[in-house]
């Protein structure tokens, strides 16, 4: 089958040259990332790092067929193209779009609806999820109910994040819809059940090789949470996702002067950001444009632990424990969805003798139950494919 994959890219979506009609040239590299500009630059191409996940596993769902990744900002730039459209809609036989926090009140789908109005195709949107359920019945921009009403008229799929999304859908009239989580979840599933199997380990609140993950520039929770495991002289190693575009994480160099090793994937720059001063340990930052060279740089750590999803799910792709501190309604309900074990933002904050509760909490991990759980999730994404046709 010949499918076109859109929405949120994969990495290598950096390689893409230009697109005219169903035709994407890639460049044979990917552009250098040495400064401040081109650190930036990198983070504005995908606003959030952990997004290249995202479509790196609903591309990889799809493997078998004949793929073709259409930047979703040529399908936009064209909606008033006929003659782009007609390439698009004789070259291809189904759309995958790859979605996230696409229900949102702060958010219309608008271009989407236009795009899908005018592909003559199946679509089948992967991944998409609520990020705030309060009151989103009434806060649902008509942009976004736009875009529903576009689907519902079309052969379309949906194949949420979790339960409570889908429970959304169906009464919103939509008539394929299925749970199946984030398809992150199902890249590299070997090594998702390895790391669920080393998790009951309460050693690994004592591991100095920990990769965190949080919200620096906004909260200084991570950097309580370091200070709660890590010894006096280790380093806290953090990655980073997009706090330099959404939490003013400032880079303290010259727009063309060096800010990055990319080898290494570390910022070589000094930083600005709030609540710094309060950290009282050395550390270091990372970011990856590349999952490969992410996956490979925390198989090298011990433990990830954090307020990220998807800095936790890499982790595990990479067979590393790894365990999540919930902080909204977007983990929990792909947390939930999945059954991984976590611990509440609200429980964890409050508790004093941090070390001890982690300690005690991974002693308790039901790791039989948690790769069960785990496995019927990877069996059920497989089926809806397959009820799909893609698989």
């Amino acid at each position: 089958m010949r499918i076109m994959v859109t929405g949120i890219p994969s990495y290598l979506m950096r390689t893409v040259e230009s697109a005219s009609g169903a035709t994407v040239r890639h460049r044979p590299y990917f552009e250098p990332v040495r400064t401040k500009n081109d650190l930036i630059s990198q983070v504005k191409k995908i606003a959030n790092t952990g997004n290249y996940l995202i479509g790196e596993g609903a591309a990889n769902s799809v493997r078998g067929h004949d793929v073709t990744y259409v930047p979703f900002w040529h399908l936009a730039n064209n909606v008033n193209s006929p003659e782009t459209y007609e390439a698009l809609n004789q070259s291809f036989d189904l759309c995958l779009f790859a979605s996230a926090n696409l229900l949102r009140p702060g958010y219309a789908a608008t271009t989407e609806s236009f795009v899908f109005e005018r592909l003559n195709m199946p679509i089948v949107v992967m991944g998409i999820g609520i990020q705030k359920k309060e009151n989103l019945q009434d806060a649902l921009p008509e942009g976004t109910r736009r875009f529903l009403n576009v689907l519902k008229k079309k052969e379309s799929f949906f194949l949420t994040r979790g339960h409570f999304t889908a429970d959304f859908l169906k009464a919103e009239g939509l008539k394929y819809v299925r749970p199946t989580g984030c398809p992150s979840l199902y890249y590299e599933p070997a090594a998702m059940k390895r790391s669920l199997s080393h998790l009951a380990d309460p050693d690994l609140a004592d591991s100095q090789r920990i990769a965190f993950g949080g919200y620096l520039g906004s909260v200084p929770d991570t950097i309580v949470d370091a200070h709660a495991l890590l010894r006096q002289d280790s380093v806290a190693s953090y990655v980073i996702q997009d706090e330099i575009t959404v939490y003013n994480l400032n880079i303290l160099a010259e727009e063309t002067g060096d800010a990055y090793d990319q080898a290494a994937g570390r910022i070589v720059a000094k930083t600005e950001y709030k609540h710094a001063e309060k950290w009282q340990r050395d550390c270091e930052f990372r970011v990856f444009f590349d999952t490969h060279k992410w996956r490979s740089w925390v198989s090298g750590q011990d433990f990830c632990f954090g307020r990220r999803f998807h800095g936790s799910i890499i982790g595990m792709q990479a067979g590393v424990p790894a365990l999540m501190i919930a902080v909204d309604d977007r983990m929990r309900e792909m947390l939930d969805f999945v059954g991984f074990p976590y611990i509440e933002a609200s429980v964890w904050n409050r508790e004093a003798k941090k070390k001890a509760f982690l300690q005690d909490f991974l002693s308790k991990i039901d790791v039989p139950a948690a790769i069960h759980r785990y496995s019927a999730c990877e069996e059920n994404f497989n089926a809806a494919l397959k009820d799909i046709g893609i698989r």
